[in-house]
């Protein structure tokens, strides 16, 4: 683990702390080698995480910002989220299955921006930011406009009972016409890797391209 002083986490504690939306910090766990695995450093965001966290609940868990690789009943770490796929570095789940990666040549120019996999498209797009800023801005309430089409009333109540591990898939999905009200969708907790393989077997079938990387499940 990183001590206190360590910038990068000092500064993160900081924003957990001034967030505006409910954080939860998952504590580390003592056998994660992630940022071993990748080389990170404490001086970043993703090393801060890595080296202190076992993820981070942002917004009541609706976005799960993963950090060191955990026990089986919680977040992996991106190292195991991105088992298989090179070029590609996921660093964010949210609870619906979508999700948001590094971009290290498989999804554009190779510069590592955040690209948001989301469920209402199936498509990445580019956020045209890097990993610190994404998560600056996620701790500091960007979830709640940023996520505003894909929410409804109650919805912290739908979350309340999620393992870390699970997510909440939606009937009709969210990207066909007749699930666009998620309000009145059904819903039912499901582990995430199942959630992200679905979404990734469907984009696939309809010629999307790439989904989420499921190999870490």
């Amino acid at each position: 683990m990183t001590t206190p002083g360590d910038d990068a986490w000092l500064e993160l504690t900081q924003l957990i702390a001034a967030s505006p939306v409910n954080v939860v910090v998952c504590p580390p766990h003592e056998h994660s080698s992630t940022a071993a695995t990748l080389g990170l450093g404490a001086s970043s965001y993703l090393g801060a995480l890595a080296s202190n966290t076992s993820g981070v609940l942002v917004d009541d868990g609706w976005l799960r910002l993963l950090g060191g690789s955990s026990e089986k009943d919680g977040l992996p770490g991106p190292d195991e989220a991105s088992a298989g796929t090179p070029g590609l570095l996921v660093v964010a789940h949210d609870v619906l299955g979508g999700a948001f990666a590094l971009d290290g040549g498989a999804l554009g120019r190779g510069d590592g921006s955040v690209h948001h996999f989301s469920v209402d498209s199936l498509c990445w797009e580019d956020l045209e930011v890097g990993h610190a800023d994404f998560v600056t801005r996620m701790l500091a309430g960007a979830t709640v406009s940023f996520y505003e089409s894909l929410r409804w009333p109650g919805w912290q109540d739908d979350l309340a009972d999620l393992r870390p591990e699970q997510g909440l898939s939606l009937y009709p999905y969210p990207f066909t016409a007749e699930g666009k009200d998620v309000g009145s969708a059904s819903k039912q907790a499901v582990p995430m890797a199942e959630l992200l393989g679905m979404y990734n077997d469907v984009a696939a079938q309809l010629g999307l391209g790439r989904g989420v990387p499921v190999s870490w499940s």
